[in-house]
């Protein structure tokens, strides 16, 4: 088994946005598929992609957050995982 059949690799569509399956984002958070499409036509899924620069160029950061939940992956140019961090944060978006 290689990276890409594997969670170590984060696939980008033909323009170069990356992509991660519902199921997958559902895994993690543990919950059904069916919860993540409800939650995210109640407006309760957000996510954000940051680019890093200096140290960190040809790095991305990608949040996921689902109520006090947040899941954060730093993905390489080549769509490796860097790292993987799972946290409870408070209403201000910070961990504890």
């Amino acid at each position: 088994m290689n990276a890409r059949e594997t969670e170590a690799f984060i696939e980008r569509n033909a323009d170069g946005q990356f992509e991660i399956s519902a199921e997958r984002l559902a895994r993690r958070f543990g919950i059904s598929v069916d919860e993540l499409h409800a939650m995210t036509a109640r407006g309760l899924v957000r996510s954000s992609v940051e680019q890093g620069d200096g140290e960190d160029a040809g790095c991305w950061r990608l949040s996921f957050r689902i109520g006090n939940r947040r899941w954060r992956l730093t993905v390489r140019q080549d769509g490796m995982i860097a790292g993987d961090e799972f946290s409870i944060v408070s209403s201000g978006g910070r961990s504890p």
